[in-house]
């Protein structure tokens, strides 16, 4: 029997809380089986020396997970890091499809995602063959596109202020916003003295 699986792609540098509160809104909201958390290790559109090793984020998304509700719906997958970098979303996909042949996977993105969009290797597959579902992010309008009409609106999903360069330069300055981040997450970073934190 075929599954339904939500990839939510992302740095996840560092994961918080906004992150969960989606993907388990996200969830309800799909009436999916599963949702993973696909860990890209280099993203194209993003400077490579802001990431934390992919190995720790990885880690702290296995960490986090603990806390959410749907948590036993959830895993941590490292798919990117066996692939050609920068990671191309399609190439993912296509590998996911290969491996997993009875499962039906499909993207959740950010509605800030979706300005630039068109910009994704390979956009024109993605969208014609993978159901892709956008939750909002504040201060991102969904732009009324010729393609906008093949997504799904999680218009239940609640907004996620929250960004990860603000919780990065809080954390550069030695604050750790605990409030904002998933438990056990503020310990691993300062255990591992990411994103420049100092006693």
């Amino acid at each position: 029997m075929s599954q339904t699986v939500v990839l939510y792609f992302g740095s996840f540098n560092p994961i918080h809380r906004g992150h969960l509160t989606v993907a388990d809104a996200a969830l309800e909201a799909i009436g999916a089986n599963a949702l993973w958390f696909v860990v890209s290790p280099q993203n194209p559109f993003k400077r490579y020396d802001e990431l934390a090793p992919e190995t720790l984020r990885i880690e702290m998304v296995r960490i986090a997970i603990r806390s959410a509700r749907h948590a036993d719906r959830m895993l941590a997958s490292d798919i990117e890091f066996q692939l050609e970098k920068p990671s191309r979303t399609l190439h993912t996909l296509e590998t996911l499809k290969v491996q997993f042949p009875q499962t039906r996977f499909g993207l959740l993105l950010g509605s800030d995602n979706i300005a630039g969009f068109s910009a994704w290797y390979g956009f024109e597959k993605i969208i014609n063959e993978y159901p892709i579902w956008v939750y909002p992010r504040e201060g991102y309008t969904m732009p009324q596109l010729a393609w906008t009409g093949k997504l799904t609106l999680l218009n239940n999903v609640p907004l996620m202020p929250q960004a990860a360069t603000n919780l990065r330069s809080s954390i550069a300055h030695g604050i750790i916003p605990e409030n904002e981040l998933p438990e056990g997450i503020g310990t691993f970073i300062r255990e591992h003295h990411l994103y420049g934190y100092h006693d």
